[in-house]
């Protein structure tokens, strides 16, 4: 998976991987402190993505900006999704991993995205294209 010439996919996804994670968990934290959907992160995220995947992985193809622009996708469900279960857990005095023991996924994404605006979406698509764009090396 490493040719020398165009980098390294390995270290590219555990990379992006680590960094949707931090951004997942940044994005909680943010709108569980504000207590505002604030989906500008998704341009955050995206940008932290795209760096990790670019940094780690070295890669200078398309590729490489699938990878980062995916992940971010990822890291910003993941941010939506830790909140839910979150704030969840503050209303029910639950612990986080026991609402997180209880939750349905099945039925919490599509939830999610149904009670997302239309700008949500684009803010989203520009986080995806700030991960793409930003993870390959030129």
């Amino acid at each position: 998976m490493n040719d020398g010439s165009s980098g390294n996919l390995i270290w590219a996804i555990l990379a992006g991987v680590v960094a949707a994670l931090i951004g997942a968990l940044i994005w909680m934290g943010i709108t569980v402190a504000t207590g505002l959907h604030v989906g500008y992160v998704a341009i955050g995220v995206g940008a932290l993505v795209g760096y990790a995947v670019r940094l780690a992985g070295k890669g200078s193809t398309p590729i490489f900006g699938v990878i980062g622009a995916l992940l971010t996708l990822l890291g910003c469900l993941g941010g939506e999704t830790l909140t839910v279960i979150q704030l969840a857990a503050n209303g029910t005095q639950s612990s986080f991993f026991e609402v997180l023991n209880r939750v349905d996924f099945a039925k919490l994404l599509p939830g999610i995205l149904e009670n997302s605006s239309p700008i949500t979406y684009f803010i989203y698509a520009i986080g995806i294209f700030e991960g793409y764009k930003l993870s390959i090396r030129k």
